[in-house]
């Protein structure tokens, strides 16, 4: 059974971005918190082929600002276990990774790649005006920038570069602010199968839409491209998800990503989410579960594109308070910790914020946001960081 896309929808949508490339929010498959962690997933696609030479991104965002501090732990730092008192974790139960730190206990097949040197930790990742706002803060991460939230960085990459509608796919949720451009914008397509109402008749109008400007007003005309591009991406797509059920684990949104990377399109760039990480209460059980399910989504996905140059980048709005609160959880904080993953330069990168120097209750900021979107522009995406972030961002960090 196919998922229909809603085609009133994707119009309103690409007015709205007033981008040619703008693609069409499809049906999604909702917040999947605590859905079967780091579930079994075999890709659709297997037949053997030579890797490209390009570096393929992967951007895991979650949602709801992600406890850094539980996530990668100082636990030979004494003042630790001191500020997060019950929600401290036991050093026993985690895993080591160096100078003083070690992974959350969920995070065993995190560990694996660490061993393997395919993992990088950036430490105190944040950026001025830091305000605990879910809204304001992932509009700045996503924009890499904080004098103008309308477009994301890889939409302004998007706007420099790109040249097909399949450059850059968003999988399995609406089109977030990170993947539009002023010109250009990534296809939004759903995890699972799809299909674009009308037949072959409307297709072939609006192919004939889109291929004559003449006389309609920049808006109509983006909105009439935009709505070709949609079908193009559909063309290409669908036959490669037309075999699966709607995806409803992160695992099953990074299988559809390696069946495509697979399939060997143009793209460079997907973007997945996994939402639940404010963690207000009850934290330990939650962010375990939450943990568990991107380390086995993570290893997993890794595994299926295994010989690919891939780079996943995970990361949050914000980290947490270090003191817990009253309910057995924590509230929105400051800084957090960015995890990359696959094709790396593996080890600690930044300076880990001390816990005797907090801001208001928060992990100090040590490591601008921009740097670490800089570092894969520059050596994933191939493009000089400042032409997409600006001339006032800082040298992007040697992540890859």
């Amino acid at each position: 059974m196919t998922t229909p896309l809603d085609r009133r929808r994707f119009l309103q949508g690409a007015a709205a971005l007033g981008a040619a490339a703008a693609l069409g929010a499809c049906t999604t498959d909702g917040d999947d918190r605590g859905s079967r962690p780091g579930g079994q997933v075999t890709p659709t696609t297997t037949a053997p082929r030579a890797p490209r030479a390009e570096g393929i991104l992967v951007l895991l965002t979650l949602y709801g600002g992600n406890d850094a501090l539980n996530t990668v732990v100082p636990v030979e730092d004494p003042r630790y276990r001191a500020l997060r008192g019950a929600l401290a974790l036991d050093p026993a139960a985690t895993h080591d990774v160096g100078e003083g730190f070690a992974l959350h206990p969920a995070l065993e097949r995190t560990k694996a790649l660490w061993d393997d040197d395919r993992l990088a930790i950036v430490h105190g990742v944040g950026f001025d005006g830091l305000d605990r706002s879910h809204f304001h803060c992932m509009d700045v991460w996503q924009a890499g920038r904080t004098d103008d939230l309308t477009t994301g960085w890889m939409g302004r990459w998007l706007d420099a570069v790109g040249t097909d509608p399949l450059d850059a796919l968003v999988v399995g949720h609406p089109l977030p602010l990170l993947a539009r451009g002023r010109r250009r914008s990534a296809g939004a397509i759903p995890a699972g199968p799809f299909e674009l109402g009308g037949g072959d008749a409307l297709h072939d109008l609006v192919a004939r839409m889109s291929g004559d400007s003449l006389g309609r007003s920049a808006l109509a005309d983006a909105v009439a491209r935009s709505t070709s591009d949609l079908y193009d991406v559909a063309a290409t797509v669908s036959p490669h998800l037309a075999d699966r059920q709607p995806a409803t684990t992160l695992a099953g949104r990074l299988a559809i990503v390696a069946d495509l990377i697979a399939a060997d399109l143009p793209t460079r760039a997907y973007a997945v989410e996994l939402r639940g990480f404010d963690t207000h209460a009850s934290q330990a059980e939650v962010h375990h579960g939450l943990l568990a399910e991107v380390d086995g989504a993570l290893g997993t996905f890794l595994d299926l594109v295994a010989g690919e140059r891939v780079t996943v980048v995970v990361s949050s709005e914000f980290g947490r308070r270090v003191a817990a609160n009253d309910s057995g959880g924590t509230d929105h904080g400051g800084a957090g910790t960015v995890l990359l993953a696959g094709t790396v330069r593996a080890g600690h990168h930044g300076d880990p914020p001390p816990l005797d120097d907090l801001v208001a209750g928060d992990l100090r900021t040590t490591v601008d946001h921009r740097s670490v979107h800089g570092a894969v522009l520059e050596d994933v995406l191939g493009i000089a960081s400042a032409d997409v972030l600006g001339s006032d961002a800082p040298e992007p960090l040697r992540l890859v």
